[in-house]
């Protein structure tokens, strides 16, 4: 859970402060040295688990072939094994949610996955890459044996050195030392190089992570300013498969460039291994109501929840008062609140706006951080006129009027009006006290 900050905060740093949305990189297929290239196609948010390590077209060891339905379809055909297996999985728990595929036990729905029985369950969650089509395992492909490849790599071995003179000196006695420091390639300092692999998980600070691929495709890359989302942690979902991974962010492209970064859009875990206990308190609400999506209290319109940060394109908070329908009841800490929603398009005032029935004041929600949840009602956490400290029975103050609290929660919480001694949430209004005023869709 967060504090509402209480000002709207501007990034100043360089890096990600103006970065736009990373759209995933794409299966393009190019030649290197005469070898045929390709890129991993696999379609998860979180992107390729060798850091789209290119695929080698004569030699796709270990790789697992897909077709998409899309003829123009121009992404790739190949995946890494084990992004095959992480996205094969992400289809399985959908499936597991569909329908008959309920009563299926785990070896039939594996088994159906790739059949007409399964797939015609499971294709909504086997979106392509280029958006216009769906993936489907290529059961009729076989892929090459490692036995095949590595007779064929002794081979080539074989012809080069045959090929080309020896490159070892014959010296007096130090045969042995040439031949050590041929094979252990070392640095300046005689220490040796370590290859490393590209990033699985990412940082747990608040800044974007480093981008730091190590596969010959990525030698030389800058860090692109499409690289905010690209690094994103992989952490388990809590939702049970009932809540999908983001495929791509583009809805946050409507955002100006000085929030596009992670200052206003929530995207690490604050639990380690992604135990976070305001994702799985939200995750866990919503799954006891067997529901992945939640509406916006203001216009009403369907938002869908994913499995991780940002769980939202726009904020969840906790009131005691029930605003829309669509609000979930909850016990916290002894007390009846309500998970209520807000869309990005209303908070940043593009949908419905809503200003104060006693001063016309607009109420501002572009301030609040994207993905996440306020333990308080956000429009009681900054009162905008008097009558806002009125109590709800007699309306007269409960507190001064020149008096403000310290914290934006202690206005979500109960008071004892000193009037008429009325105990209630009296700084918590209803939606009906202000005025809403409708925009066309955004």
């Amino acid at each position: 859970m967060v504090k509402m900050p209480q000002r709207q905060r501007h990034n100043t740093g360089g890096g990600a402060g103006g970065a736009e949305l990373p759209l995933l990189d794409p299966g393009v297929i190019e030649a290197h040295n005469s070898v045929t290239l390709s890129r991993c196609c696999v379609p998860l948010a979180s992107g390729c688990m060798r850091g789209y390590e290119p695929i080698s077209l004569d030699a796709p060891t270990g790789c697992v072939r897909v077709v998409c339905n899309n003829d123009q379809c121009s992404v790739g055909t190949l995946m890494h094994g084990e992004c095959f297996t992480a996205w094969e999985n992400h289809v399985l728990a959908f499936l597991r949610s569909c329908g008959r595929a309920r009563s299926w036990s785990e070896k039939q729905r594996l088994q159906n996955l790739w059949t007409k029985r399964g797939y015609d369950l499971a294709y909504r969650a086997c979106s392509c890459l280029c958006g216009r089509g769906h993936l489907r395992k290529d059961l009729d492909w076989t892929p090459p044996s490692e036995i095949e490849e590595d007779s064929k790599t002794k081979k080539k071995k074989r012809n080069k050195q045959n090929s080309k003179p020896s490159l070892v000196t014959i010296g007096s006695g130090n045969n042995s030392n040439a031949s050590t420091s041929n094979s252990n390639s070392s640095n300046n300092h005689g220490q040796p190089c370590q290859r490393h692999r590209a990033n699985s998980i990412s940082s747990t600070g608040s800044s974007p992570p480093s981008d730091a691929p190590s596969s010959p495709h990525h030698q030389g890359r800058r860090k692109s300013k499409w690289d905010f989302f690209s690094d994103r942690s992989r952490h388990g979902s809590g939702g049970s498969g009932l809540f999908a991974r983001r495929l791509d962010f583009s809805s946050f492209n409507a955002l100006p460039r000085s929030k596009i970064n992670s200052y206003h859009i929530k995207m690490e875990d604050d639990g380690n291994h992604g135990n976070d206990d305001t994702r799985c308190f939200i995750l866990s609400t919503l799954a006891a109501q067997r529901s992945s999506r939640t509406a916006c209290a203001l216009c009403h319109q369907a938002l869908f929840v994913f499995d991780r940060y940002p769980l939202i394109d726009g904020t969840f908070f906790l009131t005691p008062l029930q605003h829309a329908k669509s609000a979930i009841p909850v016990r916290v800490e002894g007390r009846q609140q309500y998970l209520t929603a807000v869309c990005m398009g209303c908070l940043e005032g593009w949908c419905v706006t809503l200003r104060c029935c006693a001063c016309h004041r607009r109420w501002d929600g572009s301030s609040l951080i994207l993905g996440t949840m306020y333990s308080f009602d956000i429009f009681a956490a900054m009162p905008c006129c008097e009558d806002r400290l009125k109590c709800n029975k007699c309306h007269s103050f409960v507190i001064p009027p020149e008096q403000r609290s310290a914290f934006f929660s202690d206005y979500s919480r109960s008071a004892a009006c000193p009037s008429c001694g009325c105990v209630d949430h009296h700084f918590v209004k209803p939606l009906t006290s202000f005025v809403r005023e409708e925009r066309q869709p955004w």
